[in-house]
């Protein structure tokens, strides 16, 4: 369950969100994968002019629930995300959302739940708010996570925080970095109106912590492998065949 505050005249409400784990079932996942090309694809074709991706094979050679970290500089982040997952993964892949952005309007939330399998996750909530993404994890699912919590406003790397490094350590998942150049372009922070941009992306290669880890050096490993990625940005990529 996630908590979010609602701004009231007199002061600030807090409002308790559960999951919506009907979002996980049949009719769920079968109006996502049927509705792909209408919810994630399309836009990315009109929006992405041209969308490159290097490193697709680390997405679909996984065989085991992941998760996988992107970094993060507009709304537009996790339909671009998304639309590069393979169809198995994309189909068993949840989205952790502010749940403070997102679902402070429950028809809203609910559909943004439908639309990305998306689940409400407290910023800053510490152990009690990862449950439901280590029950996500547990039975199967992969996880997209933006670590660094909000959207960067200059383009930087912005710290991350511990919460994918505590999922990692307790659930011995692998760890799948993806950095995305561009999609400020597309939708920067403070606009609402969406315009074409270029948009690169580079998938880099599972990593996993050690079981001797502390969260500290879990969290500075994906950290370094994020800015290893963002500093490969200029090496040849090849355009996504799910989009082309």
């Amino acid at each position: 369950m996630a908590s979010v505050f609602v701004h009231t005249r007199d002061k600030p409400a807090l409002v308790e969100v559960n999951p919506h784990r009907w979002a996980l079932g049949f009719w769920g996942r079968s109006f996502r994968q049927l509705g792909r090309r209408w919810i994630l694809t399309r836009h990315a074709q009109r929006l992405c002019q041209p969308l490159e991706v290097t490193g697709l094979a680390h997405l679909s050679d996984l065989r085991t629930s992941a998760i996988i970290i992107a970094n993060h500089t507009s709304h537009f982040d996790t339909l671009i995300a998304l639309s590069i997952l393979p169809p198995r993964l994309y189909g068993q892949t949840a989205v952790a959302a502010a749940a403070d952005r997102f679902y402070r309007q429950r028809l809203k939330g609910a559909w943004y739940s439908l639309r990305y399998n998306a689940f409400p996750i407290t910023r800053g909530g510490g152990r009690g708010a990862l449950a439901y993404s280590e029950w996500l994890l547990q039975t199967g699912r992969s996880l997209l996570i933006f670590p660094e919590g909000t959207r960067s406003r200059t383009g930087e790397l912005l710290p991350f925080h511990a919460g994918p490094a505590i999922l990692a350590l307790k659930q011995r998942v692998p760890i799948v970095p993806v950095y995305i150049s561009g999609a400020a372009n597309i939708l920067p922070p403070g606009t609402r109106k969406a315009q074409p941009a270029a948009v690169r992306v580079e998938v880099g290669e599972p990593l996993r912590v050690g079981e001797d880890d502390s969260v500290a050096v879990a969290t500075a490993k994906m950290e370094a492998a994020m800015q290893d990625l963002a500093n490969h940005q200029l090496a040849p990529s090849t355009p996504n065949p799910l989009l082309v």
